[in-house]
Formats: C-alpha cells, sequence, structure tokens
C-alpha cells in the first residue's frame, strides 16, 4: 500500500485537503513503508522482489518511478535513485536500448521485444526528471522504433516515453470505444506479467496518463472506464492494476469535477429512502468515495440514485453473500490449483499433525505466485520445514501469522507440482475448522485456486 498512499498524500496536498489527522496517518505509513521499500534494494543498487542480487530492470525502473513520486511528499535518500539510475545505464545496449533480462513470454513474441521496456525505463527516468546522454539515446532508439508497437499496452509506454502529442495518434486508432467510455485490451502480458482483464486495466491506465498529457479527448473516456471498472472495496484487483489506475485518475486533480453548487443524492431501495446515506457533494466533498450499505430482501431489489443538481460521478452496485463450501462454485481445472490434506483428523495435545500442500501449474511458466495455508486456530506451525524450503530454492520467502503461512515462489514451472510438507503442533484441546488455504498469482489475481477447510480435533489425552 506504500505507492498508493504516496499518490492519495501528493493528491491530498495538491487540492489543500490534507488535515493534520490525516498528515499524521500517512507520514507513519510511508515511514515504515519507506523502510519496507529499502529492504527490496540490491547491494550496490537496483531492486528484486526480494532484495536478492541480480537486480532486476522492470523493479529498478520501477522503483525510480516510486521514490520519485515519493519525494514529493517526504524526504527520500537521494542516493537510492542514483544507485538504481547506474545500474540501468550500466545495463544499456550499445544502440541506446534495454534487453529483457526476466521471461516475459509474450514480450518475446513481439516483432521487437526490446520496445515496451525500453519505453519503460525511458518513461521512468524522465519522470525523475533525469535527461543525460543515456536517457536520451534510449528516446532515440524508442522514437526510431515507435511505428513497430502494434499492441495498445506497448503504444501507451512509447507515448509515455517520448512525451509528443503526436505518439497517442495509434491509442486513439486502437481505443474501443463504448459510449462515452473507452478502454484499451492488450494482447500481452503486463509489465509485471498481469495478464486478461488485469492487463486491459493496466494498459488503459497507461494510456489514459499518455492521452491526459497530449490533451486528447480519450483521456476523460478511460478515466470514465476506469472508474467504472473498480472493484467495490475500491481496487483494480493487483496492486500494479491499482497503483497506474490511481495514478492516472489522479494526475490532472482526478476525475471528478466540482458541481456549479452543493448537490444532494438520494437513495431508494425497494421505494423506501435511506436517510442520510450520502453526504452533500460539494466543492470540498465532490471527489470523496462515499459508500452505504443498504438492506435488501430475498429476490428482485430496486435500488434507485437521484440527485437535485448536475453532477459529475460515477456509482456501482455491489453485493456479497457466503455459501457454504461444498456449493461454492470451482472450476474443474484451474490454471493453478492447491490441494492441502492433513494426515488426521484427531490428534492428542503432544501429537503433531502432519499437513501437506501440493500446488500445480497448468498452462505456461509464471512468476510471483503467492501461497496461504491456513493454520487451524489453535495450532502453531513449525517454521523449520520452511526455512529449509527458503535455503533449497524451492520458495524465495515466507511469512507466519497467527492465521496462516504466506509461501512467496519467484518462478513456477508449469506441470511441475511443488509437494510442501509441514508440520503444526496443538497448544490446547479444541474441536475447530482450519481457514481455508489458496494460491494466486500477485499480478494476476484472477488466476487463482482454492482448496477447502478442514475439520480438527485435538483431545487432551487421558
Amino acid at each position: 500500500m506504500t505507492y498508493p498512499n504516496v499518490l492519495v498524500m501528493g493528491y491530498l496536498r495538491k487540492t489543500g485537503q490534507l488535515t493534520p489527522e490525516w498528515q499524521m496517518k500517512l507520514d507513519e505509513a510511508l515511514n515504515l513503508g519507506y523502510q519496507r521499500l529499502l529492504t527490496f534494494e540490491v547491494k550496490g543498487g537496483g531492486f528484486d522482489w526480494y532484495g536478492a542480487a541480480p537486480a532486476k530492470t522492470i523493479l529498478t525502473a520501477y522503483g525510480i518511478l516510486e521514490f520519485t513520486d515519493m519525494a514529493k511528499v517526504r524526504d527520500v535518500d537521494p542516493e537510492i535513485v542514483a544507485r538504481a539510475k547506474r545500474v540501468l545505464y550500466e545495463r544499456q545496449d550499445r544502440d541506446g536500448a534495454w534487453s529483457l533480462d526476466m521471461p516475459m513470454h509474450t514480450w518475446h513474441s513481439l516483432g521487437n521485444a526490446r520496445l515496451p521496456l525500453t519505453a519503460y525505463v525511458v518513461w521512468a527516468l524522465r519522470e525523475a526528471g533525469l535527461r543525460d546522454a543515456e536517457v536520451e539515446r534510449g528516446a532515440a532508439w524508442v522514437a526510431a522504433h515507435a511505428t513497430e508497437a502494434a499492441d495498445p499496452y506497448v503504444q501507451a509506454l512509447v507515448a509515455l516515453a517520448l512525451g509528443r502529442p503526436s505518439d497517442v495518434q495509434p491509442l486513439e486508432k486502437s481505443a474501443i470505444r463504448e459510449g462515452a467510455l473507452a478502454h484499451w485490451g492488450a494482447s500481452g502480458d503486463g509489465l509485471c506479467g498481469a495478464r486478461g482483464f488485469t492487463s486491459d486495466i493496466e494498459a488503459t491506465a497507461l494510456a489514459a496518463l499518455a492521452c491526459g498529457r497530449a490533451k486528447s479527448p480519450r483521456a476523460a473516456e478511460a478515466l470514465g472506464w476506469l472508474s467504472k471498472n473498480r472493484q467495490p472495496h475500491g481496487d483494480w484487483g493487483s496492486t500494479q492494476a491499482t497503483i497506474l489506475a490511481i495514478k492516472a485518475l489522479l494526475e490532472d486533480g482526478g476525475a471528478a469535477k466540482k458541481p456549479e453548487r452543493p448537490v444532494h443524492v438520494k437513495l431508494r431501495v425497494n421505494g423506501r429512502e435511506i436517510v442520510g446515506a450520502f453526504r452533500e457533494i460539494n466543492g470540498e466533498t465532490f471527489d470523496l468515495y462515499q459508500q452505504a450499505e443498504i438492506p435488501v430482501a430475498e429476490g428482485e431489489n430496486t435500488v434507485e440514485l437521484e440527485s437535485d443538481g448536475e453532477l459529475s460521478a460515477s456509482y456501482q452496485v455491489a453485493g456479497r453473500f457466503y455459501l457454504p463450501w461444498h456449493l461454492a462454485p470451482r472450476p474443474e481445472a484451474p490454471p493453478l490449483s492447491i490441494e492441502v490434506a492433513y494426515d488426521k483428523q484427531e490428534i492428542d495435545l503432544d501429537g503433531v499433525l502432519h499437513a501437506t500442500a501440493i500446488m500445480t501449474l497448468r498452462g505456461r511458466e509464471t512468476s510471483m505466485v503467492i501461497a496461504d495455508l491456513g493454520i487451524p486456530p489453535g495450532f502453531e506451525p513449525d517454521a523449520s520445514a520452511f526455512e529449509r524450503l527458503r535455503e533449497t530454492g524451492v520458495i524465495d520467502k515466507y511469512a507466519l501469522t497467527g492465521r496462516q503461512i504466506t509461501l512467496y515462489f519467484g518462478k513456477v514451472a508449469p506441470d511441475a507440482p511443488i509437494r510442501i510438507n509441514y508440520d503444526l503442533r496443538p497448544r490446547f484441546p479444541i474441536e475447530a475448522q482450519s481457514p481455508a488455504c489458496g494460491v494466486y498469482e500477485y499480478y494476476a489475481p484472477d488466476n487463482n485456486g482454492v482448496s477447502g477447510p478442514r475439520k480438527v480435533i485435538v483431545r487432551q489425552r487421558k
């Protein structure tokens, strides 16, 4: 959440809405986030997902973007960006481009796999205010190969790297327009491996940034589409998609426009007004995200909104419900799956519960996979098994909390099940149900699998 907090704080400060209370909360969050980000820096400069050498080119450029934005709202050691810059300059090809240093399957299938990476690096360096010879050589290389960008995602990166109004023309032609909205569909992976709809979100956010800077009318249409596709919890699925969407929405002060006079919105559910559901929308509250919980009846419900003035706003109605586990729909063969089993259902208090998790990927190789193994109430895991997995390279990192064990995988090969054996020790007699266990791609969270809860009984030995 560090980067979103950076963007929010910058927006509140820019619009004069940063109260002392929010300043204190955001300062605390950013101080913690800043220290955590430093753990991802590789010795000598640059960044990796786990701070392990060698630094990744994409993540190093991403780090420059994040610390550049952070420096606008808090003190940042300038040597962090300086070290990252040196890493990128040292890796630049003689012709001015940057080459991939990690698997990016769909990028390799492009006519010019170096174009999206080079455009992203140049954009990051220019956002940091750098105009060194290396940056200009990179920009010149992008300009020379700009016409090779066929995918909207790459077209947006090229436009951002070059910053010329003429470079958004391909985006204006490739936009998918639906009434007053517009979006772009990415045919390949995103910068960090996003796929499918998540990649479309990233492509549209990048295109909105580029079109906004070029004063293209597609920018407002793209921001409307992003607002429409925000999830009920306020995010856009993955961290990267959320960051890019927020960055686009806040680029010019946000998509919302101040009403000419105060506007009141009434909420009715099945003909009955929910009094006080929304605050008055005026010059101070026009850009607030307001949420109201509504009572619904079984069957069909009618939700109505009524305003007493002109208002530029988007709205969303979302519901949630719970199902017994055996009724929850699940795909027969998901691309990513996990199965967890215990060796017994009943155990003595002085015994050990042996658990096995098997994770399987179907399809092509992927990276940045996270598995969450639920811990039954009243149990504690033996960390030694996970430490061995980390030392042997099966996992890159792990974290233990009271409710779950989180495993981080840097790379996962297809059709090669990964078996995780671990022990759980009971702390007191209990009859409980373990939380569900899940696995998902960090940058493509729609690709996920889940294993249901397990009942466990711990008895005091007589």
